[in-house]
């Protein structure tokens, strides 16, 4: 991890160790959902299976005081119902009444292999990450608790019987994120790790933090945005405009230092306005973490290739040959912070 953004702030540096004490070699992906709950956004998280995220999501929840944790594994046959909840006839009393499904009331929800089903159904996700309320059949509407925080992961290999996420949905979330393997030292922490696990590994963490203390701080990132000085606001803005090939004028300053790669014809969408909004609060959030009142181009750098990486849109001749990651070390060449 940069030292520029590591943890500093107490209370957080030990909830990233708490997790930490579980979810081993993965400090990366510990702060950046830290970030993302700070900003009151949401992550995606692509990775092969076996690598720890639903264990991610429950220590996460049990580093909280009185989160509440709740999971659900998307499958082909997986209808929206069985998240929001069904209307379901009382014969006692005659009437109809709500069950709430797994996302109601959850403070940290996990949607585990959110490819695995159809689009109808994760929209039934949008609703509450946008809108924070869960409709029941077009019936009662639920409220989500004020911290409610979506972690969703996709595996990248398995294609039979899986889709692509609609544009909508990832649009949702603030960042995306690969899991890649950790280190062979790590491994071997983990295999010892294990005999240390009774039943639920989440126990082994010790809430350090409580919702109210969150939500206190996100008000603090907020004011943080709102005090940005107008040349970092305008530099934020330009580099999500410089991912659009329909603006000719800021798409054609993206240039490949190392390859000379010709963008225009590999890219088909950028990146939304919700992109922007999301680079200004995760890079409060990083320089709020650091234990720093004020938000630095550095900032605004380290947090874009994760919330842009998902929004860049392939065309057919880019389908095999554009790199995202090359695009956006492209980008971050490319545009200059200036005044006007």
């Amino acid at each position: 991890m940069n030292d520029m953004h590591k943890i500093k702030r107490p209370l957080y540096a030990a909830m990233s160790a708490e997790i930490g004490k579980v979810v081993i070699g993965y400090d990366e992906i510990i702060a950046l959902c830290i970030r993302g709950m700070l900003g009151d956004g949401h992550i995606l998280l692509t990775s092969l299976p076996g690598l720890a995220k639903t264990t991610l999501a429950n220590t996460l929840a049990s580093s909280i005081h009185g989160a509440v944790y709740g999971r659900f594994q998307m499958l082909p046959d997986s209808q929206a119902s069985d998240i929001t909840g069904k209307m379901v006839f009382n014969q006692k009393s005659g009437e109809y009444i709500a069950v709430p499904g797994p996302i109601v009331g959850k403070n940290i929800f996990l949607v585990d292999e959110a490819n695995r089903t159809g689009p109808k159904t994760n929209a039934a996700v949008l609703q509450p990450m946008q809108e924070k309320k869960v409709t029941i059949d077009g019936g009662p509407t639920f409220p989500c608790p004020e911290l409610f925080f979506v972690i969703a992961t996709r595996n990248p290999i398995e294609q039979e019987g899986t889709y692509d996420l609609p544009e909508a949905m990832i649009d949702r979330f603030m960042a995306e994120a690969n899991m890649s393997y950790v280190s062979e030292e790590n491994e071997m922490a983990i295999v010892r790790n294990t005999a240390l696990r009774k039943g639920d590994s989440s126990k082994m963490v010790t809430p350090v933090i409580t919702m109210e203390q969150i939500l206190g701080d996100r008000i603090k990132i907020n004011e943080m945005v709102q005090a940005m000085p107008d040349e970092l606001v305008r530099y934020i803005v330009r580099l999500v405009r410089a991912t659009r090939p329909q603006l000719k004028a800021d798409f054609g300053k993206v240039k490949s230092k190392n390859s000379g790669v010709d963008f225009s014809q590999l890219v088909s969408t950028g990146a939304s306005v919700r992109a922007q909004q999301n680079i200004a609060v995760c890079a409060a959030a990083v320089a709020f973490l650091n234990d720093r009142t004020n938000v630095t181009p550095d900032d605004v750098k380290f947090v874009a290739r994760d919330i842009l990486r998902a929004r860049i849109g392939k065309s057919e001749k880019g389908f095999n040959r554009f790199n995202a990651e090359e695009f956006i070390s492209a980008l971050l060449d490319s545009v200059e912070i200036v005044g006007k």
